[in-house]
């Protein structure tokens, strides 16, 4: 850990900022180029899923799999990571996420072994669930209440960032240079993203935008502060926004498209749009965050709840309904505002809701990585669901529409303004 770190984890910093200092957005961008290098890697394969199931033979299920391990280690590592971050500092816990996603790229590459490609996947994921604590910790670190739900909600846009990217380019690399040309393409941008956050990343010193940089403790003594309920109510919400949006929206709605007679290609754009709507929404939704009173913030997570309710009401739109084409693109563009509401509207609440110390952000961050993961991982019920013949609006009453109203209930249990320790 660096001598600035340190410094603000004894209690040096001086009172909480209010100005935004100019270098915080020069940290913002080195952070947000190192952390869509995490999911980069994760979508990769499906932009070029023909070539990777074709080349390595693989089932669907076990390509499935290849997403889901990362789910896996991402939900593994979400605590200790906040551990890691403390013991070794923010600056080389995202070092070590970069290299394991460089050396997991390099690995899937080496030979066309099933077993090396699983290997190199399980690297990746450590880089994942180590990036996706740290960088909102850094983040948050460095923006103070007025601009922290801005700066945090443009971060949010990094998954999106990376699956247009990957969507956009990877075929074509793929068509002209190889499979190969892709993974490679992965890590070399992972280079340069390592070699440019460690040059210019920085701590505030002397200041801190969360109050109280106390020493810690023990480990056992950090855990207190899971002690505080509201986190996780936050946690739940947040699972059901993953749920709906990875597992959900992002991996069958495109299917569904292609079952009521639109190709692939046009499937695959309008789809691609809902993301859009998020990746420009996300900062927005932020930026309002921050202009709500702190026990009003609740506020985007409630509406991301009611927009998901009512997309998936009008999504799949039958004969009898009459929505037709209609609802199709209702269900695209509230599923957009769903994604920004839920993406810009939670991640700021975490250190807002444990905001006593820099342990406190790093833990509230760990657990937003952890439901985020493991909402992931639930997207093969919805399959489940249309593999028993309940038909894509019944598979929706079955899953969807039932959790968005318990996360439009717990909405409205979320408290940032409540104590910040452990003990709420």
């Amino acid at each position: 850990m660096s001598m600035t770190e340190n410094a603000i984890h004894l209690g040096i910093a001086s009172d909480p900022i209010q100005k935004t200092p100019r270098y915080a957005w020069v940290i913002l961008a080195v952070t947000y180029l190192a952390s869509i290098c995490a999911p980069l890697g994760q979508f990769k394969i499906t932009a070029i899923a023909g070539e990777i199931i074709g080349t390595y033979g693989l089932g669907y299920a076990e390509f499935g799999m290849l997403m889901t391990c990362l789910a896996i280690i991402g939900a593994i590592l979400a605590f200790p990571a906040a551990f890691i971050c403390r013991r070794i500092g923010l600056r080389a816990t995202c070092a070590i996420a970069l290299g394991c996603i460089i050396a997991g790229g390099l690995v899937e590459v080496a030979t066309n072994s099933v077993v090396l490609l699983y290997l190199g996947r399980f690297a990746e994921g450590v880089g994942l669930g180590l990036i996706g604590v740290a960088a909102p910790t850094i983040i948050s670190l460095w923006f103070p209440n007025k601009t922290r739900g801005l700066a945090l909600g443009a971060w949010c846009t990094w998954v999106p960032m990376a699956i247009t990217i990957d969507f956009n380019v990877a075929p074509a690399l793929a068509a002209t240079f190889g499979w190969q040309s892709v993974f490679y393409g992965v890590v070399a941008v992972t280079i340069v993203a390592l070699v440019l956050f460690v040059a210019l990343y920085r701590v505030p010193v002397g200041q801190s935008s969360i109050p109280n940089y106390g020493v810690e403790g023990s480990f056992r003594d950090c855990f207190t502060y899971l002690k505080n309920r509201y986190i996780w109510i936050l946690g739940l919400t947040f699972l059901v926004f993953n749920f709906i949006q990875g597992g959900v929206v992002n991996t069958y709605y495109p299917t569904y498209l292609g079952s009521v007679g639109f190709d692939m290609a046009t499937a695959g754009f309008m789809t691609s749009v809902i993301t859009l709507i998020g990746f420009i929404m996300n900062p927005l939704s932020g930026a309002w965050s921050d202009r709500l009173s702190i026990n009003r913030k609740y506020i985007l997570v409630t509406l991301f709840a009611v927009t998901s309710i009512i997309g998936f009401l009008v999504g799949f739109p039958s004969e009898a309904s009459g929505l037709g084409l209609a609802g199709i693109w209702a269900f695209i563009v509230l599923m957009g505002f769903s994604a920004a509401f839920g993406g810009g509207g939670s991640r700021p609440l975490a250190p807002t809701i444990l905001s006593s110390s820099a342990m406190a952000a790093t833990l509230g961050m760990a657990v937003m990585q952890f439901t985020q993961c493991f909402g992931q991982m639930l997207a093969p019920v919805y399959g489940a669901c249309l593999d028993a013949g309940l038909g894509w609006m019944g598979s929706a009453w079955a899953t969807v529409i039932p959790l968005s109203v318990i996360a439009l209930v717990l909405s409205f249990f979320i408290k940032p303004g409540g104590k910040a320790s452990g003990h709420d």
